[in-house]
């Protein structure tokens, strides 16, 4: 298998010294506070509202301001849903007996220094946080269950402060909660724009034959028909087929030609031996390959059946494809009826740790290539999909467990490590312990959280979302988690609640286990990460899910102070 930029870490703008983007994200909170503590007792001449001329507003002396600055209420990772309102106060020069001079000009510090120092918004910090007081016995009444245990944690988004903690460094089984760290693994050490490339690769075959390789770039969510807008079919094996046609025509091939296909770029069992026997003819997940469509099935609606063979599926689909438009474009070939897989010893020695550039010189990460040797072929053509981030979005929306499967081998490949079940929970592994994610008594055997063995506290999960929205580039493993009442596996939970359209988080099933793991804002605003594991639970899990739900409504709900 020619070497494709999904097997290979991607260039990436390398960080300040010594920062990470967890203590990088304290500083600037730090910096914002004391910068807020020494600008409130100062005269602030905020900047005038659109409209208004220079005598629209007034300052006064200290302990008193009035701005018509609006202050916008968003925290990191999670945008608020309303948008900024402008609060125009009387001008006044008497002392204020309501003692709210004082916040409204740390308020206007804030807007202030946000405005022209170029900070992150610091209205936030203004925000109060619950008191873990009067919160724990809401979310303990919340959280109970008739049978098995809860283990949950719940933090300040802004400061990574454990408010609850209820068993939160109890390493539990977290279910699909593991994608939330798949995610979050992959956007670091692949990049938010890295974007996957099929190709289809001409080499001789025989004295007067041609052979058209498909080589698996790591995209499990072709399309079968044209390059489509959605992330999920994003690569259109059909656009492939076409633009192979055309390549074909204009160096005046001819004679027969046969369509192969090289998927050799994972490795060890494609169904993890740590899964119940019901997994794969159930139909969560099919035969873990670098290539497949929409996710290992035939077509995008996710209720038909996964493929038995994902890649052969493609290769097919292609093969169907490059014969209708060679005739529509009068190309003078004869296809074959069959595909075939590459034999393995005819598939060139790849390494892991770094590949080629991207076809596409504008691809993220893309970097100057070897040149391929002659036996592996002229590349005729190429597709990429989805930005990753679109694809993580996906993956958390709809709970697909393909796709996070696929993205493990991916990362783990561009990370040095083999393309396996193993290779991939241990990239995420050390990967979240780059990032100053404790990992302490962590244990992954997959990437999807199929497996009952995975082993995951809710401090964990928390923390991983704490690095998430506190850095840009990964911040798509929290903002594209599904919605309650709205979105994805969330759509039909919390309808009708306070956290209907408030709450994002990624659910988690298995027979005895019910998850929960994600953001909320409070009442007053202030964004908090939280993590709600249910295990050992008996037959139906309606009692934990309402439970773990339960407990996101509290949080929804609270100003808890």
């Amino acid at each position: 298998m020619t070497e494709r930029p999904a097997l290979r870490r991607p260039a990436r703008a390398a960080r300040p010294a010594g920062l990470t983007p967890r203590a990088a994200a304290v500083a600037r909170v730090v910096t914002g506070i004391a910068a807020v503590s020494l600008l409130s007792g100062c005269t602030v001449i905020p900047v005038p509202a659109a409209g208004t001329g220079s005598g629209a507003v007034a300052a006064t002396s200290s302990g008193t301001t009035t701005s018509t600055t609006p202050a916008g209420s968003s925290q990191p990772g999670q945008p608020s849903s309303a948008g900024p309102s402008s609060t125009t106060a009387e001008p006044s020069t008497t002392a204020d007996p309501s003692g709210t001079a004082e916040p409204l000009a740390a308020a206007s510090a804030a807007a202030t220094l946000t405005e022209f120092l170029d900070f992150p918004d610091l209205t936030p910090l203004l925000v109060p946080s619950p008191d873990p007081e009067v919160l724990t016995p809401l979310l303990d009444e919340a959280l109970t269950v008739q049978d098995g245990s809860v283990s949950a944690a719940v933090r300040d988004g802004l400061t990574g402060e454990l408010l609850y903690d209820q068993g939160a460094d109890t390493a539990v089984v977290p279910a699909s909660a593991v994608k939330v760290l798949t995610a979050v693994a992959a956007l670091e050490v692949l990049g938010p724009d890295h974007r996957y490339t099929t190709a289809a690769v001409g080499r001789p075959a025989g004295p007067e034959g041609t052979a058209v390789v498909l080589e698996a770039g790591g995209d499990v969510m072709l399309g079968t028909g044209v390059n489509a807008d959605e992330a999920n079919g994003r690569a259109g094996l059909g656009t492939l087929a076409l633009r192979t046609a055309e390549a074909l025509q204009a160096q005046g091939t001819t004679g027969p030609v046969s369509v192969q296909f090289d998927d050799s770029g994972y490795e060890g069992p494609t169904a993890s031996p740590d899964w119940s026997s019901d997994i794969v003819s159930s139909g969560n997940a099919s035969a873990v390959q670098p290539m497949a469509t929409y996710g290992g099935r035939a077509v995008p609606s996710r209720d038909t059946d996964r493929l038995h063979d994902p890649a052969l599926y493609a290769a097919e689909v292609f093969r169907d494809q490059l014969a209708a438009h060679a005739q529509t474009l009068g190309v003078d070939i004869t296809l074959a009826a069959e595909t075939s897989r590459v034999p393995a010893d005819a598939a060139p020695v790849e390494s892991a740790s770094a590949g080629p550039a991207s076809p596409d010189p504008t691809a993220t990460g893309s970097a100057s290539a070897e040149p391929e040797p002659e036996s592996s072929g002229t590349e005729l053509a190429s597709v990429q999909s989805a930005p990753l981030a679109e694809q993580m979005a996906y993956m958390l929306q709809t709970s697909d467990n393909q796709v996070a499967e696929a993205t493990g081998r991916n990362l783990a490949l561009a990370a040095g490590a083999p393309g396996s079940f193993a290779g991939a929970a241990q990239t995420i592994e050390e990967t979240l312990a780059g990032l100053e994610v404790d990992t302490t008594g962590l244990a992954l055997v997959d990437a999807s959280g199929l497996s009952g063995k995975n082993l995951v506290s809710a401090s964990q999960l928390t923390g991983a979302l704490q690095v998430a929205t506190t850095t840009p580039d990964l911040e798509m493993a929290a903002t594209g988690l599904p919605v309650a009442g709205e979105q994805g596996t969330l759509e039909q939970r919390m309808v009708g609640t306070e956290a209907a359209g408030n709450v994002q988080a990624k659910t988690g099933t298995l027979s005895s286990v019910a998850s929960l793991t994600g953001m909320v804002q409070t009442e007053d605003g202030r964004t908090l990460l939280f993590s709600f594991v249910a295990n050992n639970q008996p037959g139906v899990l309606t009692n934990a899910r309402f439970a773990v739900d339960r407990g996101a409504v509290v949080l929804a709900g609270c100003g808890c102070r």
